[in-house]
């Protein structure tokens, strides 16, 4: 199921003002569709400011760790010098992103979240 836009929905309405003979409707919708193509245009599509440096710390990580071992974050950032200077909240973006594409596999066990290789 794709997602319906809001442009979307403007044409679907210009369309049924045309078929109903509104001028008045279709200039509306019309204008309506024009600050919605402005807006979109001005939306900014770089990445975020840590993108590139956590694709990097996510690399650095599936190079480092061991294919049969599961660890915690606490102990990824002991493993790993690099990653000592990071919070552990930006460790657990970073390895969840991993997961999020099948790169690490994630298991629960008494509470605890260990990640492997996937």
């Amino acid at each position: 199921m794709t997602k319906i836009t809001v442009k979307d929905y403007f044409m679907e309405l210009r369309t049924l003002a045309e078929r109903a003979d509104r001028a008045d409707l279709v200039a509306f919708v019309d204008s309506r569709i024009k600050q919605v193509e402005a807006k979109n245009s001005k939306r900014s599509t770089k990445p975020a400011k840590n993108a590139a440096e956590n694709a990097e710390l996510g690399a650095l990580i599936l190079s480092r760790i061991a294919q049969d071992e599961a660890y915690t974050i606490s102990e990824l950032q002991a493993l790993i010098p690099e990653l000592k200077d990071f919070s552990n909240q930006r460790v657990t973006s970073i390895v969840g992103a991993l997961k999020d594409s099948g790169k690490l596999n994630r298991n629960v066990i008494k509470g605890k979240a260990y990640f492997s290789v996937a």
